[in-house]
């Protein structure tokens, strides 16, 4: 084909030849074209009617529960106070003397009963000592008894028989001094003479004398005055024996009370001074609660009060045994100490912390209301809802006064018999239309 011979056809579009194919298509498309302008014309002329043209349907009451009020000049208000358990006893235990300990009979965790033994010292060089003792009070006592039966016979015999010998010496001396007198008178003999033989008469009345009042004082037996000072070293000796025995008895330690040993502080072999705490003991039932409540707390409690104490959950009974009549230097609090049962008290060990439940009256006039029933508002401001005689709710503001787990103690704008709204006041708008479906008793 020459290329530069050729040009396009010349031939209008509309005067061109189609076939029936083409022919249909162009209908077709052509009848789409005229029914969507027609549809737009009509929907542009006939809208759909808005939901405000529509009938609005009958709104049904809410179905509400309602709780009635009732005014209260006072309300209980329980306050929760925390404390400590302590064991009934507890005691470190140590000897009064020192020593070296040479049994430990107990270990830790091990219970034992009052009087058991638990350690004993070394004991030879007090042994010894009272075995001395013992031998000077017995020979103390045999002199005692001496003393009491008085002279033996033999001896006043002796005694008596020493009289009669220094008599006849007397006399024997006074007759030679009679003669010397004589011959002095004669000068037969010196002057010397005669005064030996009187002195030698005047020795022999001295001895004589002093046999005489011993034999006297065999006679009537032992004076009391020595009696009594024998009897106070006979005393003095059996308190020594006394006192070492008891220092024996102090070499053995022993429980004061039935408990479980805690802690033992030696071993065998230790030397220990005087005091030191070999053991500690406690005694785990009963058990007591130890609380610090302000002085206006502490003044509503009486001795023998029972109150509920709390531990982990278990809620037992305490006992009020005794009431400090004086403020904790620290806290400023009084101390009440509460004694649990044995019972109350199993399972529960030393140390834990209690919480103790006390209520206390105070005079202020307000409701009861479930704490479903408030409705908190903005910047802390709490309200609540309340049906009319025409079973609209309307909102009043009210103070929340004490507050409970379950319930609230409120004053404000209510009066007594009013029914208040007690649960679901989240769905509550003021001026609802609602129907009351359950009505409750007031609170007390």
């Amino acid at each position: 084909m020459n290329i530069s011979n050729y040009s396009p056809s010349r031939e209008s579009f509309f005067e061109q030849k189609w076939t029936k194919r083409q022919l249909w298509t162009i209908r077709v498309g052509m009848g789409a074209t005229v029914g969507f302008l027609v549809a737009g014309i009509f929907f542009w002329n006939y809208p759909f009617a808005s939901a405000e043209t529509l009938p609005t349907p009958k709104a049904q009451p809410l179905p509400v529960e309602v709780v009635s009020v009732e005014s209260q000049g006072s309300y209980a208000a329980q306050r929760t106070y925390t404390g400590v358990l302590v064991a009934a006893k507890t005691s470190e235990l140590s000897f009064e003397l020192p020593g070296k300990i040479i049994q430990l009979s107990v270990d830790e965790g091990d219970h034992v009963q009052a009087g058991q033994a638990l350690a004993v010292l070394d004991d030879r060089h007090l042994s010894a000592r009272i075995a001395q003792t013992k031998a000077e009070h017995d020979q103390q006592l045999a002199i005692l008894e001496e003393l009491k039966a008085g002279p033996r016979s033999e001896v006043i015999a002796a005694a008596e028989a020493e009289v009669r010998q220094l008599d006849a010496e007397l006399q024997l001396q006074q007759a030679n001094k009679k003669r010397r007198e004589q011959l002095i008178q004669r000068s037969a003999i010196s002057r010397e003479t005669l005064e030996d033989a009187v002195f030698g008469a005047e020795a022999a009345q001295g001895r004589l004398d002093a046999a005489k009042s011993r034999l006297e004082e065999l006679c009537r037996g032992t004076r009391i005055e020595q009696i009594d000072a024998q009897k106070a070293r006979v005393a003095g000796l059996e308190a020594q024996l006394v006192d070492l025995q008891h220092e024996q008895e102090d070499t053995r330690l022993v429980a004061p009370f039935s408990g479980t040993i805690a802690r033992r502080n030696f071993d065998e072999g230790a030397v220990i001074s005087a005091g030191q705490s070999v053991y500690r003991i406690v005694q785990h039932e009963p058990l007591e609660v130890w609380l610090g409540l302000p002085p206006e707390a502490a003044t509503t409690l009486s001795l023998g009060d029972v109150l509920p104490v709390t531990v982990n959950d278990q809620t037992r009974q305490g006992k009020v045994t005794g009431i400090v009549p004086e403020l904790d230097a620290t806290t400023r609090t009084q101390t009440v100490v509460l004694r649990l049962d044995e019972e109350a008290s199993r399972g529960w060990v030393p140390a834990q912390v209690a919480r103790v439940s006390l209520a206390s009256e105070r005079n202020d006039n307000g409701f009861w209301l479930p704490n479903s029933a408030l409705l908190q508002g903005s910047r802390g401001l709490w309200s609540v809802y309340v049906v009319n005689e025409e079973h609209r709710v309307s909102r009043r503001e009210i103070e929340v006064i004490y507050s409970e787990s379950e319930r609230s103690f409120v004053r404000g704008t209510l009066t007594s018999g009013e029914r208040v709204v007690a649960s679901g006041v989240n769905r509550l708008v003021p001026e609802m239309q609602v129907s009351i479906q359950t009505a409750n008793e007031p609170l007390n």
